[in-house]
C-alpha cells in the first residue's frame, strides 16, 4: 500500500510539474534573434518573421501585438546602436518602416500603443495608427535621453543647456495638450568644472512613483569604465549621487512594492571584477551589499520586495577568455543564499526573470546561447528557445536585450 501511493504521489508530482511548466511558458511570448533574423514564440510554436536582416533590439507594444527593432547593415560590426526602426504586427503580419538612423533608446509607452525614439538629439512621437498615417511626429530637439512617466501620458527628457563641455543637464517634463507638447523644466543638474558629464540614460521609477533613478553619464572614454547612479525626489526636493557603475540600464531595478533599488556597482569595465550588488532604500539611503569577497554579480532580478535571483560568478582578473568564470544563477532572500541553476563549466546564466513564478534566462558558453525556464526557483531548466545569436559583449558585459524580449500575457 506504501509502495502503491509512493508511486501515485511521484506521478502526480511529475504532472504537475510538466503541466505547470508546459502552462507558464504558454503565458509568455518571445521576441528573439536567430541567424540576425527576428523570429517570434508563443508558447511552443515559432515563427520567423525576417528573412536576411541584420535585427536587434526587439521591443513589445503593450497590448504584445506590435514589436519595434532596428535593421542594421549588414556589412557592420556585428555591435551597433542606431539603424532603421520597423515595427512588425504579428495579427496582420506586416512590416512598417518608421525612420533612418533611429538610436537604440525607443521606447513603447506602459499604456498604450505610441512609441518614442531619437534620431541624434531629436525627439519623435509614433502611433502606429492608421489615422496617423503612419508619420512621425517631431516633439523637441537637443534631447539626450526620454522616458515614459508610469502615468503613459508624459515624457521625461534630458537635455544639455548648451554645447560646452561642462554644461548644466536640465531634467523637463513633457506633457500633451491637444496633442502639442508642452515642455516644463522640473530640474537643474548643476555639472562643475572638474566634472566630465554630458548625458543621462533613461529613467526609472519607485514604486510609489515619487522616485526616479538614473544614470549620470560623462564622455564615451570616461563612460567606459564608471557612470553615476543618481536618485531624485520627483518634487525636486532631493538629488543623490549613490555610486559609480557601468553603463547599463538593466543593472538598476527598483523592487516591486517598496522604495528600494538594487543595483550593481562597482568601477572598471571588467564585467568579472569588482561588481557587487547592493540595495538602497530611499529617503533614507541606507545601502547593504550582497555579494561576498571573491565573487562577482552579473545581471539580476527582483522576484518579491524581499528576494533577488543574481547571476554570480567568482571574482577573476582579465586572463584567457576561456579560462574567465562564467556564473550561475542564485537566490538571494534575507540573508540565505541558495544557488538554483547548475550550468555546465563552459556555461553561464545570465538575465534571469520571473514570470508568472517562472524562471526564465539565457545560456551560453560564449558562441552559442538558448533561452531555459524553470519552475522559479525549484525546478530543473528546460530549453524554450534553442539557437538564439549571441549578443555582443564588451569585457565579460553581454547585451542580452540586443537579442532577446519578453512579453507577458495574462489571457
Amino acid at each position: 500500500m506504501i509502495k502503491k501511493t509512493l508511486i501515485i504521489v511521484l506521478f502526480l508530482t511529475a504532472f504537475h510539474s510538466s503541466v505547470f511548466a508546459s502552462a507558464s511558458v504558454a503565458t509568455a511570448q518571445a521576441a528573439f534573434i536567430r541567424d540576425n533574423d527576428l523570429w517570434v514564440k508563443v508558447g511552443d510554436k515559432e515563427e520567423r518573421i525576417t528573412n536576411g536582416d541584420f535585427i536587434r533590439y526587439p521591443k513589445w507594444s503593450q497590448d504584445g501585438y506590435w514589436i519595434a527593432y532596428l535593421k542594421g547593415a549588414k556589412d557592420v560590426d556585428e555591435t551597433f546602436f542606431s539603424g532603421d526602426l520597423w515595427l512588425y504586427n504579428i495579427r496582420m503580419k506586416k512590416h512598417f518602416k518608421v525612420k533612418t538612423n533611429v538610436s537604440k533608446n525607443f521606447a513603447w509607452s506602459p499604456q498604450s500603443n505610441q512609441l518614442t525614439f531619437l534620431v541624434n538629439d531629436a525627439l519623435f512621437l509614433f502611433n502606429p495608427d492608421p489615422s496617423s498615417l503612419y508619420l512621425a511626429t517631431p516633439i523637441a530637439t537637443n534631447v539626450e535621453n526620454v522616458s515614459w512617466f508610469p502615468d503613459g501620458r508624459r515624457l521625461l527628457i534630458s537635455s544639455r543647456k548648451n554645447v560646452e563641455l561642462h554644461s548644466d543637464i536640465i531634467l523637463s517634463e513633457v506633457a500633451f495638450d491637444k496633442l502639442k507638447p508642452k515642455i516644463k523644466p522640473i530640474y537643474t543638474i548643476h555639472i562643475g568644472e572638474d566634472e566630465y558629464y554630458v548625458s543621462t540614460s533613461a529613467f526609472k521609477w519607485s514604486a510609489d512613483k515619487k522616485w526616479i533613478s538614473f544614470l549620470l553619464i560623462p564622455t564615451a572614454s570616461l563612460s567606459a569604465d564608471s557612470n553615476t547612479l543618481c536618485l531624485f525626489s520627483f518634487d525636486g526636493r532631493i538629488f543623490k549621487k549613490v555610486d559609480e557603475m557601468l553603463n547599463d540600464e538593466n543593472w538598476f531595478r527598483w523592487s516591486p512594492w517598496k522604495n528600494q533599488l538594487g543595483y550593481i556597482g562597482g568601477s572598471g569595465r571588467e564585467a568579472q571584477k569588482n561588481k557587487q550588488l547592493k540595495t538602497v532604500f530611499v529617503p533614507g539611503l541606507r545601502k547593504e551589499i550582497l555579494t561576498p569577497n571573491g565573487y562577482v554579480d552579473r545581471d539580476f532580478f527582483w522576484k518579491n520586495n524581499h528576494t533577488l535571483i543574481v547571476s554570480r560568478s567568482k571574482e577573476s582578473e582579465l586572463v584567457d577568455i576561456a579560462k574567465r568564470p562564467l556564473p550561475s544563477l542564485n537566490k538571494i532572500s534575507d540573508t540565505q543564499v541558495t544557488q538554483v541553476t547548475f550550468p555546465l563549466k563552459n556555461e553561464g546564466d545570465f538575465a534571469p526573470q520571473i514570470v508568472h513564478n517562472q524562471l526564465v534566462l539565457v545560456r551560453t558558453n560564449r558562441k552559442t546561447a538558448k533561452i531555459l525556464v524553470s519552475r522559479a526557483d525549484k525546478g530543473k531548466e528546460k530549453v524554450w528557445i534553442n539557437n538564439v545569436t549571441v549578443a555582443s559583449w564588451y569585457y565579460g558585459k553581454w547585451h542580452w536585450d540586443e537579442v532577446f524580449d519578453l512579453y507577458e500575457r495574462w489571457d
